[in-house]
């Protein structure tokens, strides 16, 4: 591999990579699962070199976010009857998630977050965890989820720079091998009179 050009190449996937860390640190989403999973891999040889981001099989889903399936459907009280990632490629009811898989990742939020254990409703009565587990996964279907762009912006951002320090270390990787290149010998042809 192109030496100068693996440098670049290296550096730009740890800043994307740490940055995009520190963005999830700053959602205190710090300690867990996605958090640890990002990492980058380079992969090929000086004529195909190729980058490959790795992370949770959520993190496109967290970074990018997920279009709702039905705003309009939540209740008319609701504080939020708008789809929350309009944009996004995803989407909740496009039939390519696993049936019931968005309910028991909640449960299981449900189970870990600090706080919800007694949750009360408007009367002062507590809301059971199957209740809170519906509420929420209902709403969450319906309006989808909000882009973090945790990933994104750290991307774009050293994207732009890329190109031009490629630029830069390729040249010095086409003058190392040619300084490195042995002289040719010399070569000398008599043609008889």
């Amino acid at each position: 591999m192109l030496a100068e050009v693996n440098k670049i190449l290296t550096a730009f996937a740890l800043n994307v990579v740490s940055e995009a860390k520190d963005n999830l640190a700053d959602s205190n989403n710090a300690n867990g699962e996605l958090y640890n999973s990002l990492n980058y891999e380079i992969k090929g040889e000086s004529d195909n070199i190729e980058i490959d981001f790795l992370g949770t099989n959520y993190a496109n889903f967290y970074d990018l976010g997920v279009q709702g399936a039905a705003p309009s459907r939540m209740p008319p009280n609701s504080i939020s009857r708008y789809n929350k990632a309009p944009m996004s490629p995803y989407k909740f009811g496009s039939g390519s998630g696993r049936k019931g898989g968005l309910r028991g990742a909640i449960d299981k939020w449900v189970v870990r977050k600090p706080g919800l254990s007694n949750v009360r409703d408007d009367l002062g009565r507590f809301i059971p965890r199957k209740s809170m587990v519906f509420l929420i996964t209902r709403s969450i279907y319906l309006t989808g989820l909000k882009p973090s762009y945790f990933f994104d912006k750290p991307l774009q951002k050293y994207l732009k720079q890329l190109e031009i320090e490629l630029e830069e270390a390729l040249g010095k990787d086409i003058e190392i091998a040619l300084s490195d290149a042995k002289e040719p010998t010399e070569i000398i042809v008599k043609i008889p009179d």
